[in-house]
């Protein structure tokens, strides 16, 4: 159960409680349940046929607080606080060699091979996505009767039209879909001074590894140059790109020339000066005007656009800027 702890927990054999059978809609039968705090409540985990748990995506509380008798670890291991007489651990299950996210394997090898092991049964095709119930480092895929698989794994990101995914049959399933995605991730869009491609501001680091990948250590190679991604509590808090791929609707991005002059657009020609002006523009704050290039305005949002033989040479946002 990695990724639901450290914290108390609940086990039990038993029937769904009211609240679970109609949030989930699980069955009546009775089941091994573990249920960990959420709120006012706490969140249902169910056992699979694979022998791996299912929790629902995190909205809201799926049942009623319940009492604690088990803990979890930071490495999703369930401890009982009391062992049961009689009881022993279980056998191995083919899915435990497995890297996993969320109960679900990971499919793909860094060589971009299906893992040994696995199997495709059935194709589909169609578009792919990030909605609140996708597991973490996957992708929803939208199916012809409009279900989905919440767990669809690309084969590499940022992914193009034509490109195959796996979508997973469930929590430890050897079993996937092959997914043919009929559109291609990282749009050429650029929106002054938040967002390129699928990466924005406040974005949660999980969406952005989703459609990108983990982040290298010199940033994202991408359309011939680098994109950098900085992080602050899980969100994004920082972009820099020098990249011309991303432009706004108008043509504007790398590459473009800003006539000269002071200000432009509340920025302020080299306002920045530390041991020799920065050769960029600069503007602090998100109003319509700067404020003051200093460093009482750390912590605030900064926004940077350098300048190269009269061309912009690259950008860098961030939303809480600390030279």
């Amino acid at each position: 159960m990695i990724g639901w702890g450290p914290g108390p927990a609940n086990v039990a054999f038993r029937r769904p409680n009211a609240k679970e059978h109609s949030t989930i809609e699980l069955p009546s039968s009775r089941q091994c349940i573990v249920a960990t705090p959420a709120g006012d409540g706490t969140w249902t985990c169910v056992r699979s046929t694979t022998g791996a748990y299912w929790c629902p995506p995190l909205h809201e509380a799926t049942g009623p607080v319940l009492p604690e008798n088990a803990t979890l670890n930071r490495r999703g291991v369930l401890k009982l606080d009391s062992p049961l007489t009689g009881t022993h651990p279980a056998r191995p299950l083919p899915w435990h060699r497995y890297p996993r996210v969320d109960g679900y394997i990971r499919p793909w090898a860094a060589s971009g091979a299906f893992r040994s092991g696995l199997r495709f049964k059935g194709e589909e095709r169609g578009r792919c996505f990030l909605v609140e119930e996708t597991a973490r480092g996957a992708v929803s895929c939208l199916r012809r009767n409009q279900g989905r698989y919440e767990a669809c794994f690309p084969r590499r990101r940022p992914w193009r039209r034509g490109d195959v995914a796996a979508c997973s049959w469930g929590p430890g399933s050897l079993t996937f879909t092959r997914w043919v995605m009929t559109e291609g991730s990282d749009p050429p869009i650029f929106i002054p001074w938040n967002t390129i491609g699928e990466i924005s501001l406040g974005s949660y680091e999980q969406e952005v590894e989703a459609e990108y990948g983990p982040q290298p250590s010199l940033g994202y190679r991408l359309h011939g140059s680098r994109v950098q991604v900085g992080y602050f509590r899980g969100r994004v808090d920082s972009i820099w790109l020098s990249t011309p791929y991303y432009r706004t609707r108008s043509g504007f991005g790398v590459g473009s020339r800003i006539p000269p002059g002071h200000r432009w657009h509340g920025f302020v020609w080299n306002a920045w000066v530390r041991e020799k002006p920065c050769s960029c523009w600069v503007k602090v704050g998100r109003g319509r005007r700067s404020l003051p290039v200093t460093a009482d305005n750390f912590l605030k949002p900064w926004f940077f656009i350098n300048v190269r033989h009269g061309r912009i040479s690259s950008f860098y946002f961030a939303s809480r800027f600390v030279d």
